[in-house]
């Protein structure tokens, strides 16, 4: 009996300071709202939530309501998925038109081209900087150890500015990009850089 009774006196002797009342805060300083005071975004990449909002150096235009956009990374600046396996990736590169061209090409399997073939491809401009457009077709390695896949198809842009490669690349079945080649070219041309 005595052990309930101290038990009991024990306990209450914790519970009761907990009872008070709060000491009243006053708070007499504001801040700024920041990104972090936004809601939390499930399944969002390290990009969404760390990077300030609106800081990619590209603006989409006209982006057709089929394609589903995709959180971007720090190699794909804008990233779309279309059909059941489309690809589209807007990003920047190193190195010159002809390497990168043949870097595309490579993934299907297709040979080199020559600085003078590069020449002789389809022209166009994005935001106001000439570039060509490629084409390929057949096997497509995409890399990271992923295997060939076949009867894939590669639609994309690119164009050399002050020293970087701006890329945009679609892949994915071949009936697919096909059917939104004229999509591709309406989005290449109303794509903008920030600040224009």
């Amino acid at each position: 009996m005595k052990i309930r009774a101290l038990s009991a006196c024990l306990g209450l002797t914790l519970i009761l300071p907990a009872c008070r009342k709060p000491a009243e805060v006053t708070v007499d300083e504001s801040r700024d709202l920041t990104m972090h005071d936004e809601a939390s975004k499930l399944n969002a990449t390290s990009n969404d939530r760390f990077e300030e909002p609106g800081t990619g150096p590209f603006v989409p235009g006209q982006v057709p309501p089929s394609w589903l956009a995709q959180p971007a990374t720090s190699f794909r600046l804008l990233s779309y998925r279309f059909g059941t396996g489309g690809d589209i990736a807007v990003g920047m590169a190193s190195g010159s038109l002809t390497d990168n061209i043949n870097r595309w090409l490579g993934q299907f399997a297709l040979p080199a081209l020559s600085d003078a073939d590069v020449a002789k491809l389809p022209k166009d401009k994005i935001t106001g900087i000439e570039g060509v457009w490629v084409e390929a077709s057949g096997d497509y390695a995409p890399g990271m150890g992923q295997p060939p896949r076949p009867g894939q198809a590669l639609y994309g842009f690119i164009a050399a500015d002050q020293g970087r490669i701006i890329t945009v690349k679609m892949t994915g079945p071949a009936e697919e990009v096909a059917g939104q080649k004229e999509a591709l070219q309406n989005f290449v041309k109303t794509l903008r850089q920030r600040g224009e």
